[in-house]
């Protein structure tokens, strides 16, 4: 009878130890985004791309820049000649002052077109690698997926979301 005991507590600890390894067990996998997306053809096709649009707006705001400089030389050369009397002279440094802060935010345009254009570019081909990866972690039955390039989690299997059960720890329900 003791070696039955024995017996039956050893089962019992052995599959309550096998069930918890079960329920504790994690798939979890790993990669790299960044190495991915700088394989991907599109990537390539839409740097280009970017990389064409920002020297065609870089040149234009550089002829406005070179324009702005020849009239502000031109301005020195006036007053240096007496061509200008002090009213006409602060006038005209108001124009060109005027000149400089429109460059300034057309920069800021340029910088903001370049962004949306990135964005415009880039977004479907990120969303097609966030599809890929969530298929492949269904298919492979992971649970989670890292990404090493950004230390970011970038699948999870909902049914482990504790949100909910934080939210009500703290009583935010």
């Amino acid at each position: 009878m003791k070696k039955t005991g024995i017996i039956l507590i050893a089962s019992v600890l052995l599959f309550t130890v096998g069930l918890t390894n079960d329920l504790f067990a994690q798939k979890v996998a790993h990669l790299n985004s960044a190495q991915i997306l700088s394989e991907m053809p599109e990537v390539l096709a839409a740097d280009a791309e970017l990389e064409t649009l920002q020297q065609q707006l870089v040149a234009q705001a550089q002829r406005k820049v070179e324009a702005l400089q020849r009239d502000y030389q031109e301005l020195m050369q006036r007053e240096q000649q007496g061509d200008l009397s002090p009213r006409q002279m602060q006038e005209e440094q108001m124009k060109l002052r005027e000149k400089e802060m429109e460059l300034q935010q057309e920069d800021q345009q340029i910088q903001q077109t370049l962004m949306r254009k990135r964005e415009e570019l880039l977004d479907p081909i990120i969303d097609k690698v966030q599809r890929a990866i969530e298929d492949v972690a269904r298919e492979n039955n992971f649970e989670y997926v890292l990404d090493t390039s950004a230390g970011t989690v970038l699948y999870f299997d909902e049914s482990m979301n504790i949100g909910a059960l934080v939210r009500e720890k703290l009583e935010l329900n």
